[in-house]
């Protein structure tokens, strides 16, 4: 089992344009960014179990 320990709290209200365009607020940004970082580190590394 995969563990991504960064988290963000995002709010349809306040980082989506109109409900459809992703606008996050600048304060999300950063853990955004670790979160994402994270999920993609661990795709890459559970990439080979795919293929098999």
């Amino acid at each position: 089992m995969a563990d991504v320990r960064a988290q963000v709290a995002l709010s349809l209200f306040t980082d989506f344009e109109n409900f459809r365009v992703f606008k996050p607020n600048d304060h999300h940004r950063d853990a955004l960014n670790v979160t994402l970082d994270q999920v993609v580190a661990w795709s890459a590394a559970l990439a080979p179990l795919r293929q098999g």
